[in-house]
């Protein structure tokens, strides 16, 4: 089941609002979705102007954010995947940061994706 609305203020928990304006505040919520993720949960998938989808929990906490023109800000990528990143892969920038029950999970402007355990240090590269 999905359930489609257009967005308005107030529309995502708070939590997420927060989010999005720290880390997003130029960007504008156009779209909101619930619908249920891999595991059969509910989420909310939130869609900015500038092309960003952020998928958040019920209660607000983001799961995954894709945002392929310009990258995920590199603020919200934790140092150690960060400092990786530009070591290994000076080329490319990381297009989907998400957060997975091993740790991390990144996809790359490569797309090449890469995992990372909780404390952000390399575990695999899957191309």
């Amino acid at each position: 089941m999905l359930l489609v609305t257009a967005c308005v203020d107030g529309k995502i928990p708070p939590h997420s609002e927060a989010f999005i304006n720290q880390y997003f505040p130029h960007s504008s919520v156009v779209l909101v979705e619930m619908d249920n993720d891999d595991d059969d949960e509910l989420e909310y998938s939130v869609l900015l102007n500038d092309g960003t989808k952020i998928e958040f929990d019920l209660q607000g906490h983001w799961k995954r954010v894709g945002r392929k023109k310009t990258g995920v800000p590199s603020s919200l990528i934790p140092p150690a995947i960060n400092q990786y990143v530009r070591i290994h892969f000076p080329e490319d920038v990381v297009t989907k940061l998400s957060k997975k029950p091993y740790g991390f999970k990144i996809e790359l402007s490569n797309d090449m994706d890469v995992r990372f355990n909780p404390k952000g240090q390399f575990m695999e590269k899957i191309d």
